[in-house]
């Protein structure tokens, strides 16, 4: 009886091995960043899933085999890099770990940003580079006073595979949009207010 409840048992696969999620993950979805579209996708996915690994793994990095040229870099839009000169002097993927980590921080459980992105395209696709062009609109679920809930520009990613083919953001440039009117803070200022 005992056998026999252990052959039903084993016919259920109860007993074979399965690849274990990281923790915390739930329906994350980051795929190997074979291409720039995937990379497009990626940082998409780790900013609505508010998951700091997936979004630092989008951008340029030497430790993952990415040049010295190569190295991440953002250049913030020009109100912005006016009024925080000193904090953009030396922004890096440091700088940018914080800042996502301070935005997702002041969100709830439930709670995540909303980006929108329109005209999006690639203005380059080469082998050995592309870059993504969009305008954007973040809009965050928080109601904090020093920080705006709404910034709108445009980002445009250059986008660059590694020694093994894998590919990542090397240059993040953020401009004002026509949006800039109604929504006058890029994504640059929210940055700025997030990192102390």
């Amino acid at each position: 009886m005992l056998l026999a409840g252990f052959l039903s048992l084993s016919g259920c696969e109860a007993f074979t091995t399965r690849t274990p999620e990281p923790p915390g993950s739930g329906s994350l979805q980051f795929d190997q960043p074979t291409s720039e579209l995937i990379v497009v996708q990626n940082i998409l996915n780790a900013i609505a899933q508010k998951n700091t690994e997936a979004f630092m793994l989008c951008l340029a990095d030497t430790a993952q085999g990415y040049s010295s040229q190569q190295q991440y870099r953002y250049e913030p839009s020009a109100e912005a890099g006016a009024r925080f000169g000193d904090k953009f002097a030396l922004w890096s993927r440091t700088e940018e770990r914080q800042a996502f980590l301070a935005l997702i921080s002041r969100l709830g459980p439930d709670q995540a940003p909303k980006l929108t992105l329109s005209d999006a395209r690639f203005d380059v696709r080469l082998p050995d580079s592309a870059v993504y062009v969009a305008l954007y609109t973040l809009e965050l679920p928080i109601a904090l006073p020093s920080v705006p809930t709404r910034v709108a520009g445009t980002l445009r990613w250059t986008i660059v595979p590694n020694r093994v083919g894998l590919w990542a953001i090397s240059r993040w440039r953020d401009a004002p949009s026509p949006a800039s009117d109604s929504i006058p803070y890029t994504w640059s200022t929210l940055k700025a207010l997030l990192v102390n």
